[in-house]
């Protein structure tokens, strides 16, 4: 089963939230705040009122901070990695194979091992961030604006990543962003949070034909998105989605 969530509040932040999460699906929470949901669903936020019901155990369920810093207390990036394991007794030469697979997951060299976390970039830390997440080999995988500190080329790695996690691994992943434009690129299904309520909710396709609930929700739409949407309107002519203009320019030629 998926993550089944019923009328779910704290304080001003969320109010009466009912979703259920697809199971092996990649689902976005798009909205400016939408952490406290996140800590919700991965326990770290406990005394709300409402029910959230799963299957999963602590280790299933993994999360990825906004912000890397808070999370990591260690001097070098193996032991970021392997703290996780220590309570299963794993052997050192298993935890240090892990480490190594984890980092080269992400796209770090395993000569980072040694390295100290805070030494590392913005965006190196993110991916490290990510890397002690996907150690354990959780089921659910919780990440708040995995995006940011991130340049264009580490961005579409973490696609393809995400994509392969939930493909060849059946994973669950839920992003919480209001980076619409990465949101667009890798769901499957979506939630508009404003104001700690649901405004609207449904498949991405639904989203990408009728952009007025992104509007109506402050968050910006695509411009490629709304001029797919104007040929449609305008001269009746069906262009394919996408975010590469050389693939919308294809499909324009093809086309006209």
């Amino acid at each position: 089963m998926g993550i089944k969530v019923s009328n779910l509040s704290y304080q001003d932040k969320l109010k009466d939230i009912n979703y259920e999460f697809e199971e092996g699906k990649i689902t976005g929470i798009m909205s400016s705040s939408g952490s406290y949901f996140g800590y919700a669903l991965s326990g770290i936020l406990s005394k709300y009122d409402g029910e959230i019901d799963n299957s999963y155990i602590d280790r299933d369920i993994s999360y990825v901070f906004e912000n890397p810093d808070v999370s990591f207390i260690f001097d070098t990036v193996y032991e970021e990695l392997v703290f996780g394991l220590e309570k299963y007794n794993y052997k050192k030469e298993e935890e240090r194979k892990r480490a190594e697979d984890a980092l080269k997951m992400v796209g770090l060299p395993r000569e980072y091992l040694d390295r100290n976390p805070y030494s590392l970039s913005s965006g190196e830390k993110k991916l490290l961030s990510i890397a002690t997440s996907l150690i354990l080999n959780p089921k659910v995988i919780i990440l708040d604006n995995p995006t940011l500190g991130l340049d264009n080329e580490r961005e579409e790695f973490i696609i393809k990543l995400f994509k392969k996690l939930k493909s060849r691994y059946h994973k669950t992943i839920i992003i919480i962003s209001s980076d619409i434009n990465f949101m667009l690129k890798i769901i499957d299904n979506y939630v508009i949070l404003r104001k700690g309520k649901i405004t609207s909710m449904g498949k991405k396709k639904e989203l990408l034909t009728n952009t007025d609930k992104l509007k109506s929700a402050n968050l910006e739409v695509p411009l490629i998105i709304e001029f797919i949407n104007m040929v449609k309107k305008k001269k009746n002519i069906t262009l394919d989605y996408t975010f590469d203009i050389k693939e919308l320019m294809k499909d324009i030629y093809r086309n006209v």
